[in-house]
């Protein structure tokens, strides 16, 4: 059922921080600020000055209230997320995570409150943020989040294997005859049948925070799971013929990618999944309930983006070259 309040986010959001901490001490909440959004969650925060604080837990929070006509997470979905970030910062120091302090119920509905992480979100416009090639940002937290074992939380769910996901990915294409060609060439270049990895599963800029002295924080895992690192990569991309406004965009940020001695993934493989993706738009949009390109636009982008795999396979099969990115 879709959340509908009274009154405005910030306030939920400070009765959700008031409840958080009622058990510590005294809070005293500073002045509650939007933050940013995620995909069901408006997010704000705040300072939190404990009195008294004995364990030092004062400090900047955030709490996630679900977006008006969103549908609230459950519980056990913030459980979840909780479990797999507690997992995340215990395996790897190369990003930075939040920490689930409290699941507490405002107005009928569940909020999360966690810590708050400074930085600033990641423009993949290149040359927008001085100093800042997006694509080795985005390889570096992809390969660290990638290479987190996450073999003992058996409830993340997703893919055994990076061809099961590829599959699923691909039933977009089930019953629409006009791409017909596009499902056909999916199939044809299924990745190896070999074991998955954690993905994020929303690698946005918006969810990748830069910071002058620390590691990239990244936020939002509201889907993560497991699945083909090739899928992340996609996201990133999103079909665009200039991923990151740069000429070889897509083969700069995979060539960053193996830097960090992570298994190569090949273009192909994101190809697939920016198929897949578009597709889905293209479903949405017959269905009426897109909200962004109409069916025919989407529909000339797929068989554009068809071109430039069908054009990237080839290459690799005649053992051309890669573009240079220099």
């Amino acid at each position: 059922m879709a959340a509908h309040y009274v009154g405005a986010g910030w306030a939920r959001a400070k009765r959700a921080l008031e409840a958080a901490f009622s058990g510590l001490g005294r809070p005293r909440i500073d002045r509650v600020v939007k933050v940013g959004h995620g995909l069901s969650n408006e997010v704000y925060a705040a300072h939190v000055e404990l009195v008294p604080d004995p364990d030092g837990r004062s400090g900047a929070y955030a709490a996630c209230v679900p977006a008006r006509g969103s549908v609230p997470r459950t519980r056990a979905s913030w459980q979840r997320e909780g479990t797999l970030l507690e997992r995340v910062a215990a395996r790897t120091r190369a990003v930075r995570v939040p920490t689930l302090m409290a699941i507490v119920p405002v107005e009928g509905v569940d909020v999360a409150v966690r810590s708050y992480l400074e930085g600033v979100p990641l423009d993949f416009r290149a040359g927008r943020q001085p100093g800042v090639a997006p694509w080795e940002v985005v390889a570096r937290v992809a390969a660290a989040v990638h290479a987190v074992d996450v073999g003992d939380i058996p409830d993340l769910g997703g893919h055994a294997t990076r061809r099961a996901h590829a599959l699923s990915e691909i039933a977009v294409f089930n019953g629409l005859s006009e791409l017909r060609e596009v499902e056909r060439w999916a199939l044809e270049h299924l990745p190896e049948d070999e074991p998955s990895t954690l993905i994020h599963g929303d690698l946005l800029g918006q969810n990748i925070l830069l910071h002058r002295e620390q590691p990239c924080a990244v936020i939002d895992w509201e889907v993560a799971t497991r699945g083909d690192p090739a899928y992340d990569m996609a996201i990133v991309t999103r079909g665009s013929a200039r991923p990151f406004q740069v000429d070889h965009g897509l083969t700069r940020l995979l060539d960053a990618y193996a830097a960090q001695e992570r298994p190569r993934v090949e273009a192909a493989a994101v190809h697939l999944y920016e198929l897949c993706l578009v597709g889905r738009w293209y479903r949405e949009a017959l269905e009426g309930d897109g909200g962004g390109e109409p069916p025919g636009q989407l529909l000339w982008r797929l068989e554009s983006l068809l071109r430039r795999a069908r054009a990237a396979s080839a290459r690799r099969v005649q053992g051309c070259p890669r573009p240079a990115t220099s």
